[in-house]
């Protein structure tokens, strides 16, 4: 099979300021270096800070929610509400386990695709109006907890050899339960914000910290549920 060089790129992921110049050739043709690259939906960037993907996808979703705003003026609070829950919020969601930001740029900037949503279905945009009576009045709760029952979620499902990645391969369970549930596991050591900040010492953080032993639960939907309604301190 020939690869198509003119779909190939080379991106290189370093914390270095001087990082190492290198050059890839397919079928001696010179690869185009890029500081950036959508591989599967989600952008990755050479210091993985995400700061490319979020700003692709709050355009984007906001862009959408502009276009609803436009079209859907005279329409009532429940349709506006579909309409964000099936088209806008989606787009700030996708693959959210992989690149859960952690700086409060990107948290902020994500959340106030919502902030501007509530308003739209609210229909109230006078600048002394509270958003945040708005969002509570919607019962909604902020894509920053969406995004941690997200994450927890995934975990259960390696818990629980749901996916095909291997828990053995990645997760040491912690032998003294003197404190917290009995499913607790190692938390990894960490050199660098990014690795800190990355899916599995982030989410086993949450998951030690669960109120509740998770193997309580013999089915995603009842631990599902669980996150919903009670087990996140």
């Amino acid at each position: 099979m020939r690869f198509n060089t003119t779909k190939c790129q080379v991106l290189q992921i370093t914390n270095k300021r001087n990082p190492i110049p290198a050059s890839y050739t397919v079928h001696g043709q010179a690869l185009e270096v890029v500081s950036s690259a959508k591989y599967l939906g989600v952008h990755l960037d050479s210091h993985l800070d995400f700061n490319t993907h979020i700003d692709a996808i709050t355009r984007k979703a906001n862009c959408t929610r502009a276009f609803l705003q436009r079209n859907l003026s005279h329409c009532s609070k429940q349709v506006k509400e579909a309409a964000y829950t099936t088209y806008v919020r989606p787009t700030v969601e996708f693959a959210s386990t992989s690149w859960d930001p952690h700086t409060k740029r990107n948290i902020n900037k994500v959340e106030q695709v919502q902030r501007n949503a509530a308003r739209f279905v609210v229909g109230n945009y006078q600048r002394t109006s509270s958003v945040s009576d708005m969002i509570s009045a919607l019962n909604w709760p902020s894509l920053q907890e969406r995004r941690i029952q997200s994450r927890l979620v995934m975990f259960y499902k390696i818990h629980h050899d749901l996916v095909d990645i291997k828990c053995k391969d990645y997760l040491t369970p912690l032998k003294s339960s003197t404190r917290g549930h009995n499913s607790r596991y190692f938390i990894p050591s960490t050199t660098s914000t990014v690795y800190t900040s990355s899916f599995f010492p982030q989410t086993i953080r949450d998951w030690n910290n669960l109120s509740a032993d998770p193997a309580e639960y013999a089915s995603l939907d009842a631990f599902k549920a669980a996150l919903r309604d009670r087990l996140l301190r």
